[in-house]
């Protein structure tokens, strides 16, 4: 009886927070960017320009799920995704070398996708976070684009709820991802190298 009782308190309190939307404060930890290709090229000067948000649904960035797997609640960022993606770049552009400022290479794009996927279980939920991101670079005297990409960033954890601080971290693993497919592109690095 006790056990059935848990396990009804477990899957209410798993409902209630199914019910209430979430504002994340996301941030970026410079500390977890990783060098690659790209810091072998020379010093360059890059700015990131603002970035287009080209999501389906720039409202929310995902769900909060029931036990059914019906939508409850929202879960929302408190800073545009453009301004997460954006200030992640300017963290990986310092960690490999290279300098933030007007003047040199200028990368655009849009955010095509920012997306949480939250899996119900009966003993956790699974969340899963997809990053795509299209990034143009451009060299600004000659005002010409030399390179052109897609980055995309996926990172899931499984969890017993899903929480505020659970989510974020779903995120961070994501962005860090996304950054990991722009710092290790070795075509990127070519072009840098070239230009």
């Amino acid at each position: 009886m006790k056990r059935l009782l848990l396990l009804a308190a477990l899957v209410l309190g798993l409902q209630g927070c199914a019910l209430t939307d979430a504002e994340l404060d996301v941030s970026h930890d410079p500390a977890k960017v990783n060098q690659g290709p790209i810091s072998d090229s020379e010093p360059r000067v890059i700015m990131v320009a603002g970035l287009a948000d080209a999501r389906e649904d720039q409202a929310r960035i995902g769900y909060k799920k029931n036990g059914f797997g019906q939508n409850t609640a929202d879960i929302t960022t408190q800073k545009p995704v453009t301004e997460i993606i954006q200030q992640a770049l300017d963290h990986a552009i310092v960690s490999n070398g290279h300098t933030i400022g007007p003047g040199g290479i200028v990368v655009s794009g849009k955010v095509n996708q920012f997306w949480m996927d939250v899996d119900v279980n009966f003993t956790h939920i699974e969340i899963i976070c997809n990053i795509e991101t299209d990034l143009l670079f451009k060299d600004s005297t000659l005002d010409a684009v030399f390179y052109t990409n897609t980055y995309r960033g996926s990172y899931r954890e499984k969890k017993q709820v899903g929480t505020e601080s659970n989510y974020q971290a779903v995120i961070e693993g994501a962005v860090n991802a996304l950054l990991d497919d722009v710092v290790f592109d070795e075509d990127l690095a070519e072009a840098l190298r070239g230009h």
